[in-house]
């Protein structure tokens, strides 16, 4: 038997991107997830949709292991950061 959770209808909010390439978080979302100024996001895209995640302990927990086999070019990236 397939059991499908059921879901609730996420409230749709609406902004603008503006001519900088900026949007504004509307500050209902803001306070529900406790967005501060200064707050770091990853932007992620999936076909037309984008994600916007907090970059939060628990998301850097995530990516443990999606880095597998790119340690020569994490080195080297932090070797050229080094040197500027």
């Amino acid at each position: 038997m397939l059991t499908i959770p059921y879901h609730f209808p996420m409230k749709a909010e609406y902004t603008t991107l503006s001519t900088k390439g900026q949007i504004i978080i509307p500050a209902e979302i803001r306070e529900q997830m406790k967005l501060a100024v200064g707050t770091k996001l990853s932007i992620q895209r999936d076909g037309q949709t984008l994600i916007l995640r907090p970059i939060t302990p628990e998301f850097i927990d995530s990516l443990c292991g999606s880095t597998k086999g790119l340690g020569k070019l994490r080195d080297a990236m932090h070797r050229d950061d080094k040197e500027r």
